[in-house]
């Protein structure tokens, strides 16, 4: 009888299936506002240009208020950490602060999700760019990130020159700074390209965006082939300036270059769309590689980008320069579409965390909110409110009312508040700063703010302006042209009262 008990427990627990570990790809885009994509439909009559991401959005869920940083280091230390600006202090590629001065020494005080995973048994790939101003660098701390793999384009030739041992000429193949027309290395026709420590060969026939998604697509298949649970982060360089031809001109008659060709443009803008319509097909490619693996029903494709569009909303301390394309499908995420919950970019660490088993230790701090429970079906809601800290300004939302431009050093404390009107674009936003009747929700907002206070120095004057990681924050922000800039609205995109 007992022989009988056994053989049916032991019959028993070979037909329950172990639940495997889910597999993860995080996909984030360089320089492209939520504006520029098909399934939000902000410019009106225009024909979707991200097919493949409005099918995922289709499949799973896209986030109609998606908010990181408004450029692009600060907004992949926000990501990779799960902490705002205010506890990573990535504010502006030219503001790094942190009230505690030795927090500046300990590299290890800030968490990321790729050595969280790769600490639960995953194994993690790295492509494309990094710029990751807080925390590790990749190519010299690849294993304290838990990093595996890593594919990466590296803007500096000291990097390059240390490997190869030689100094690097400039020529007509490399790029050149947007902003001070300095030389440096391309991301697109003959890349500069280190791959686990190794620089790899290439020429003018060789575009940077094919080698960074064909590393991931050979990862994703090694990994699945191995049965083995991955983590692929795949960190786009598209469609960052110099706005140059994609493989797709060059096919019908266009010349390999890496000539900057300003967005403003006929030709700049041609080619902007181009590399947005790129991106997209390289999405494609990934996606249906996990297809093809039949992986799909275990995997979680996150789609992002990391900053409002390069110049029209990049930078700027408004909503637009913040808000971000959002999707995340795959696995058992509840097809829900475009959903009214709001999310950030700190979030993305204890989600991908609480879906991988991977335990979140607890001396380091974790701003964001896990979304796994909303993702797969068992909550309708994510969190209350949003926050970001471009530069010198801060943003917070809640679904109804909008808080931006808040700006002390340019004697803006109170920024703007609006009431949203069920709008997420800015159509159809009023105004109410000034408004008495809404003197209960400036109280709401003024509590947010306390919540997550923004340390940074409220006066030019102080002290700290003028720290080596600040100098040059100070140099930038300290002029009425600046100020401007950074907190009135994109030109196409005016479609709210911007007076204070």
């Amino acid at each position: 009888m007992k022989k009988v008990i056994l053989l049916a427990l032991l019959s028993l627990l070979s037909s329950i299936s172990v639940a495997k570990q889910p597999n993860f790809v995080v996909i984030l885009s360089d320089d492209a506002g939520f504006e520029e994509f098909g399934l939000y439909k902000v410019k009106k009559g225009v024909p979707s240009n991200t097919p493949n991401i409005d099918a995922l959005a289709q499949r799973g869920v896209a986030f109609k208020h998606a908010w990181t940083q408004a450029i692009c280091g600060p907004s992949r230390s926000m990501i990779l950490s799960g902490n705002y600006a205010t506890n990573n202090g990535a504010y502006d590629n030219k503001i790094y602060y942190l009230e505690n001065q030795d927090d500046y020494k300990n590299k290890g005080r800030l968490p990321s999700f790729t050595k969280l995973v790769k600490d639960a048994g995953y194994a993690v790939a790295v492509s494309g760019k990094w710029h990751n101003p807080s925390g590790y660098d990749l190519l010299s701390d690849s294993e304290a990130l838990g990093v595996d793999t890593y594919t990466a384009w590296n803007a500096s030739p000291k990097a390059f020159e240390k490997i190869l041992g030689k100094k690097l000429i400039p020529d007509d193949t490399w790029e050149a700074s947007a902003i001070t027309g300095a030389p440096k290395i391309s991301r697109y026709w003959k890349p500069g390209i280190i791959q686990n420590g190794k620089v790899l060969a290439t020429t003018m026939k060789d575009y940077g965006p094919d080698i960074f998604s064909d590393a991931i697509v050979d990862f994703i298949d090694q990994q699945a082939k191995q049965d083995k649970p991955f983590l692929a982060y795949y960190t786009m360089v598209l469609p960052h300036g110099a706005h140059t031809p994609t493989p797709d001109d060059v096919a019908k008659g266009a010349i390999a270059s890496n000539k900057i060709v300003n967005k403003s443009s006929v030709q700049g803008t041609k080619n902007f769309l181009s590399q947005i319509n790129y991106a997209d097909k390289l999405v494609g490619k990934i996606v249906k590689k996990i297809e093809n693996l039949g992986i799909e029903d275990n995997t979680y494709i996150i789609y992002a980008s990391d900053n409002g569009t390069a110049t029209s909303a990049k930078g700027k301390g408004v909503e637009y320069g913040v808000h971000v394309p959002f999707v995340v499908a795959g696995a058992d995420v509840k097809q829900r579409e475009m959903t009214d919950e709001l999310m950030d970019f700190t979030d993305v660490l204890p989600t991908i965390a609480e879906l991988a088993g991977a335990k979140i230790p607890a001396h380091f701090n974790v701003d964001g909110t896990s979304m796994a429970a909303f993702l797969k079906g068992g909550s309708e809601h994510t969190k209350p409110v949003i926050y970001s800290f471009p530069g010198p300004a801060t943003l917070v939302r809640t679904k109804d009312y909008l808080l931006e431009a808040v700006a002390p050093v340019y004697g803006k404390e109170q920024g703007r508040l609006y009431k949203t009107n069920g709008s997420f674009d800015g159509r159809g936003y009023e105004n109410i700063t000034h408004n008495p009747e809404y003197a209960s929700i400036k109280k709401q907002f003024a509590a947010h703010l306390k919540a997550m206070p923004n340390p940074l120095p409220t006066s030019f004057d102080h002290p700290d302006w003028n720290t080596k990681r600040m100098k040059k924050g100070k140099k930038f922000f300290d002029n009425k042209k600046r100020e401007k800039k950074l907190l009135e609205l994109p030109i196409d995109y005016k479609f709210y009262d911007e007076s204070f």
